[in-house]
């Protein structure tokens, strides 16, 4: 099994049931998806196995997370972040008498939260504490009233943790945020997503593939199109690609003209940022804090919304040849494919 990497960067607390949990998952998702038929999709591993002395090229696809689907205020996007925010990125805001005074964007998909879920109560926990210091979750804000987590069976845990998301205080903004929740954000999607957009057409171009593909790909999305069109390019251009390890959607930088107290600053740069922006997790977590005098191209922030028209994020691809891949990997095997060894 390929030894997948914490996507947080945290090296799974240290925990190597939890890892090898995690890695299954993952294994499980690149078996699935590295199998469509005639998909230029494949596995991790492949890329790592390639003849003649070729590499493979990295490919940062990006994208603005503000979700352009939403016929909503900003106020409403923030306030129902379930219904709104769909770009695999998702927010909560903090506010005092009225003004907005944090917001923490997260790209964490669940299935990380769902190994340790999977281990046990207190591993679930530490994992949470890792993320919101001070964090004192129970058994029932986590996996709902009159859940026995001890006598569950690991897979039980598991589910139940995913099903309760909405309702759990510590992920749905009561007191704070963990991890993706929104129904198109999940990992199942961006892998559907790229293994759909990875068959090779003939009609139109790699830009409008999306709306060929049926429902796995929303074309009124900024990340859809942009890692539908990206797939459809590299097979055309007779490549085969895979999702990067570790992986998922990273937090790349916020745009516009940031000031504090009418000075200018970089706000991606924390020597100049004054710790206004700071990232952690392997960039999949993010927290802005709205000090006095802190203003956007001019104006003060008021809404999360408003932050993240600002704020970029990405997912990286691995492409190569697939003359170069091995004979398991490449285009038209899939069925008949052992898969990596």
């Amino acid at each position: 099994m390929f030894p997948y990497s914490d996507p947080a960067g945290r090296n799974f607390l240290d925990n190597n049931a939890v890892a090898d949990i995690f890695r299954q998952q993952l294994q499980g998702f690149y078996d699935t998806f590295a199998r469509r038929v005639n998909s230029g999709f494949t596995w991790l591993e492949a890329l790592d196995q390639l003849s003649g002395g070729q590499a493979s090229q990295e490919v940062s696809v990006g994208w603005s997370s503000f979700p352009i689907t939403a016929q909503a205020t900003d106020a409403l996007i923030d306030r129902d972040r379930f219904e709104y925010q769909d770009e695999y990125v998702e927010w909560r805001t903090e506010t005092n008498q009225g003004g907005l005074t944090q917001v923490t964007f997260t790209t964490e998909f669940p299935e990380y939260f769902e190994a340790f879920a999977a281990l046990g109560f207190n591993d679930l926990v530490n994992a949470i504490q890792d993320v919101m210091p001070g964090a004192n979750p129970t058994v029932a804000e986590l996996f709902g009233r009159g859940f026995n987590a001890a006598s569950s069976p690991p897979l039980g845990r598991a589910r139940m943790f995913r099903a309760h998301l909405q309702e759990n205080p510590w992920n749905n903004g009561e007191k704070g945020i963990l991890c993706l929740t929104q129904r198109f954000n999940t990992l199942n999607a961006l892998f559907n997503l790229l293994a759909a957009c990875s068959v090779r057409r003939t009609q139109g171009t790699p830009e409008n593939t999306c709306s060929l593909v049926g429902d796995a790909c929303g074309p009124a999305r900024s990340s859809d199109p942009a890692l539908c069109a990206t797939a459809q390019r590299s097979v055309r251009g007779n490549l085969g690609l895979s999702l990067r390890d570790p992986t998922g959607v990273r937090i790349v930088k916020l745009d516009g003209v940031w000031r504090i107290n009418n000075s200018t600053i970089d706000i991606n740069d924390p020597a100049q940022n004054q710790g206004s922006w700071v990232m952690s997790r392997n960039a999949r977590r993010a927290v802005l804090t709205i000090e006095a005098g802190l203003t956007v191209d001019g104006s003060p922030v008021r809404t999360g919304a408003q932050i993240a028209r600002k704020l970029q994020v990405a997912a990286d691809v691995l492409a190569a040849p697939d003359a170069a891949l091995p004979e398991w990997a490449r285009v038209g095997v899939e069925s008949s494919s052992r898969g990596p060894e």
